[in-house]
């Protein structure tokens, strides 16, 4: 669970998505979700994002070809967790920012 009052940002895609799921999510997540063909993108910057809800939507929906990621960053917290969609997998890994942004040179 995570509170209602910090700053989070995710971004995220699946593929391949459906409308079924993207108006599942857009229930719960509003604009946030967006489908272009059949790749589900998740854009969201702001105080609140229903992790639970929108991973467990998520996790109903993966098929055995299904592939994708949500990276959730808590700004409060100064971390990153990255939630990993393989087939009908999920694998979750969490760091701090700051080992995020030195991995990538920034």
């Amino acid at each position: 669970m995570h509170p209602h009052n910090i700053l989070v940002k995710v971004y995220g895609n699946l593929y391949p998505a459906d409308n079924d799921i993207l108006q599942r999510l857009q229930s719960l997540c509003g604009e946030a979700a967006e489908l272009e063909g059949d790749l589900l993108r998740l854009s969201f910057e702001g105080i609140w994002f229903p992790l639970e809800d929108v991973l467990e939507t998520l996790r109903s929906r993966l098929t055995p070809v299904c592939r994708g990621k949500l990276d959730y960053l808590d700004l409060e917290a100064w971390t990153l967790t990255r939630h990993i969609f393989t087939g009908t997998e999920m694998t979750i890994s969490s760091a701090p920012l700051n080992n995020v942004l030195d991995y990538s040179g920034h």
